[in-house]
């Protein structure tokens, strides 16, 4: 896709921005809280390529993470149900674009430093584990974990998008959020993949 078709699409996204995102993002975050994280939490080990040197440690980690992700799976919902109207529309849509930002820059950093530490070019340090298979949890990593964080990025930020035009943002405003959104997760991810880079290099 060039750059022309990327605008395109962005703004026919802009101008019509899909209600079901929001729920659709409620859902995807309440499946990974449950099905993987609250899941590890409690002993689960698929998914995991290891051991760790503090396993309670680590469950306890999945546990609260369990938590916050079901906590923003819930708040995705002020974005398409009515309760969201009565809370201010830039509380609803700050958070929620910078989250957005935030998950997508996560998997784009990945994309980029794994594949470097796998062709040598970095060492990346993995902290924690006892035991460690690397190619499985480099697939884990890549085709499971970071597909959820980028596609909790696209749909939040199009439920923060459809938000803002019902109640009563323009599609040009709409517009310069889209842009504003992923210049934020591209700068995030320049940032983020500089300091794993030189500190690993």
């Amino acid at each position: 896709m060039d750059a022309v078709q990327s605008r395109t699409v962005v703004a026919r996204l802009s101008e019509r921005p899909p209600a079901w995102a929001g729920y659709a993002a409620c859902v995807w975050a309440v499946l990974y809280a449950l099905g993987v994280r609250l899941y590890q939490g409690l002993g689960g080990t698929v998914g995991l390529s290891g051991t760790f040197q503090d396993p309670d440690g680590m469950r306890r980690a999945s546990l609260i993470a369990a938590v916050g992700i079901l906590l923003v799976g819930i708040a995705s919902l002020a974005l398409v149900r009515p309760w969201g109207l009565r809370l201010p529309r830039w509380l609803v849509i700050a958070p929620a674009l910078a989250g957005s930002a935030y998950a997508a820059a996560h998997a784009l950093t990945a994309y980029v430093t794994k594949p470097l530490h796998a062709f040598g070019v970095i060492q990346l340090q993995f902290h924690g584990w006892a035991t460690r298979h690397e190619a499985a949890q480099f697939a884990w990593d890549l085709l499971f974990y970071e597909p959820w964080f980028l596609g909790l990025g696209v749909l939040v930020t199009l439920g923060a998008l459809h938000h803002h035009r019902r109640t009563g943002g323009s599609a040009r405003g709409a517009y310069r959020l889209a842009w504003t959104t992923v210049a934020g997760t591209l700068v995030l991810t320049a940032i983020a993949c500089g300091i794993v880079i030189a500190r690993n290099a």
